[in-house]
Order: C-alpha cells, then sequence, then structure tokens
C-alpha cells in the first residue's frame, strides 16, 4: 500500500526539468522575432524620417523661390508703371507746345473736343461765332481788323456770345492776346475780317486774342 500511495504521488508531481528547456526555446524564438520585428520598423521609421525631410527642404526652397519671384514680379510693374508716367507726361508736354506752335502760324484746324482730331474748316465756319457790327475808328477795307485792333474800342454782342472752355494753358505772346489756363470758362465772339483761327476772349476784366486750337465752344 506504502508503495502504491508513493507511486501516485510521484505521478501527480510535474517534473520541471524536463519542461524547462521547450519553454526557454520558445521565449527565446519569440524574442528573437520581436527583436527583428522592432528593428525593421525602426528602419522603415528612419527611411521616412528621411523622405519627410527632404520634402521639408524642397517645400522651403520652392516657398522662398515663389516669395522672391513675387517681390521681382512687383518691382518690375512699379518700374512699368513709372516709365508709362513718364512717357504719357512727355507726350502731354509735346502736345502742349505742338498747340501754342500751331496757335502762331495761320491754320484751317479747329479742335472742339480734346480726344478728337483736329477736322479741316473753311474760313466760313467762323460765321458761327457771334461777330461785332463794327469797331470804332475801323473801316473794312484791305487792313484786317488784327493789325488795328483796339481792344478798349472792342465791344461784345448784347446777345449771341458763345461760351468755350480752355483745353490747354496759353501764354499770351503779346499785349493783344489773353493768357488762358485749362479748363477756364471764357466768352468768345469774332470781329469782322478776323482771322477765323482767332477770336476775342473775355475773361473777367481781361480782354484779348486767343486761338481757336485751345478752345471747345461750348454754346
Amino acid at each position: 500500500a506504502a508503495e502504491a500511495k508513493a507511486a501516485c504521488e510521484g505521478d501527480a508531481v510535474p517534473d520541471f526539468q524536463e519542461t524547462r528547456p521547450r519553454n526557454y526555446i520558445l521565449s527565446a524564438s519569440a524574442s528573437a522575432l520581436w527583436s527583428e520585428e522592432v528593428e525593421k520598423a525602426e528602419h522603415e521609421l528612419r527611411v521616412a524620417q528621411t523622405e519627410f525631410d527632404r520634402q521639408a527642404e524642397v517645400t522651403r526652397l520652392l516657398l522662398e523661390g515663389i516669395s522672391s519671384t513675387h517681390m521681382n514680379h512687383l518691382r518690375c510693374l512699379k518700374e512699368f508703371a513709372e516709365a508709362q508716367a513718364t512717357y504719357y507726361a512727355q507726350c502731354y508736354q509735346y502736345t502742349l507746345d505742338l498747340q501754342k506752335q500751331l496757335g502762331r502760324f495761320p491754320g484751317t484746324f479747329v479742335v472742339n473736343s480734346p480726344h478728337a482730331s483736329s477736322p479741316p474748316v473753311s474760313p466760313t465756319s467762323a460765321a458761327t461765332i457771334p461777330v461785332v457790327s463794327a469797331v470804332a475808328g475801323a473801316s473794312n477795307n484791305t487792313t484786317t481788323v488784327d493789325s488795328m485792333l483796339n481792344l478798349s474800342d472792342v465791344k461784345p454782342p448784347s446777345s449771341g456770345t458763345r461760351k468755350a472752355r480752355v483745353l490747354y494753358d496759353y501764354d499770351a505772346a503779346d499785349s493783344s492776346e489773353l493768357s488762358l489756363l485749362a479748363d477756364e470758362l471764357i466768352t468768345v465772339y469774332s470781329l469782322p475780317g478776323m482771322d477765323p483761327d482767332w477770336l476775342i476772349a473775355e475773361k473777367g476784366n481781361q480782354k484779348g486774342k486767343v486761338p481757336v486750337t485751345y478752345l471747345e465752344l461750348l454754346s
């Protein structure tokens, strides 16, 4: 009986010496597999970080290039606008000089609009300007009114005078002419036998001849 009991107790107690090597082998294999996976993941992370850094550097360089290009574009636009302004200012000054030169010579051009070209007109077109019937002390003969004009004796007609707007600044060449400033409103009329390219203008208490090319007739 004692031997049978001892045999039964011997069967119930596990033999740890037999199971330990097998568990140790399984644990070492799992650890090696885990280490391999961790190393692989770390390698992939390093590769991804390297690629990210490279893309970040490329993006930074592109943004710097865009900023530089934008500043250069703005600078070119500014220079272009300044060049255009200078060009148009010179054109305007040349136009004023040309108008002054044309105003001092007999011609057949009348400017009624600053944006329109100067159409040729015949001397008879001056009939649309009110004409003073007589000038004191002057006779209508071969001597023209221009050569014997006395501004103090010239009287405007009682009705039918026309208003005109000054297109350009005009500097009087002598005492018989009237200096004008652009955009001024003046009263104009003509005299019998007077050069059709000139009109008598009144501005306040001032009176004198002005070239038609500098005026836009309003009414």
